[in-house]
């Protein structure tokens, strides 16, 4: 796992996605000769894209608000097939994305989400299900935002419960300070 990323549009060291960032212009649409149908929802637009001209969206741009910025993409990143697995979420609208969640078996269901939870460009949660079951097995949380994860949850059997958990001296317990506010829980 990715302890986080220094430049938002570089996300390399993550390894599951090149480039998500919604931008104002979009350079995919001018990087490839490639095919883009967009449907416009009157307050918003969606924006297919097929860059290697197969019949298969590559990435998926939705203007939810109609203001010409791109709030979301989905895209085909990992694995054979062609469904879209990662999905990037500018949550703010300050063109940096700050939410993405992976489908990393392509069963339809969100089994990694990485969270900026500051908005400084810098993952620091990251809740991800190994096993696939619905439930998250591994948690990393930078409580102090200094780059580095501090605070680690693990379900080693995978039981639904964590009974792994690792703390740095500075770091705090968010689910004893805030019981009732478990971001983690299965619903």
């Amino acid at each position: 796992m990715s302890d986080g990323y220094d430049d938002p549009t570089a996300h390399a060291d993550h390894g599951h996605y090149d480039d998500p960032t919604p931008h104002d212009d979009h350079p995919i649409h001018e990087a490839h000769d490639s095919h883009a149908i967009t449907a416009d929802y009157g307050r918003g637009t969606e924006t297919l894209i097929d860059t290697d001209g197969d019949g298969y969206a590559n990435e998926v741009d939705i203007d939810a608000d109609g203001d010409g910025d791109v709030d979301a993409v989905y895209t085909h990143t990992v694995g054979g097939g062609h469904d879209l697995d990662t999905l990037a979420v500018d949550t703010d609208g300050d063109h940096r994305v700050d939410l993405v969640e992976f489908d990393r078996n392509h069963d339809s269901k969100v089994d990694e989400i990485d969270l900026d939870r500051n908005r400084d460009g810098r993952v620091d949660a990251i809740v991800s299900d190994d096993n696939f079951d619905g439930r998250p097995d591994h948690v990393e949380l930078d409580q102090n935002f200094n780059g580095r994860p501090d605070t680690e949850y693990a379900d080693t059997n995978y039981n639904g419960t964590f009974d792994t958990a690792h703390y740095s001296e500075d770091a705090v317990n968010p689910l004893a300070d805030h019981p009732d506010a478990n971001p983690y829980a299965k619903n």
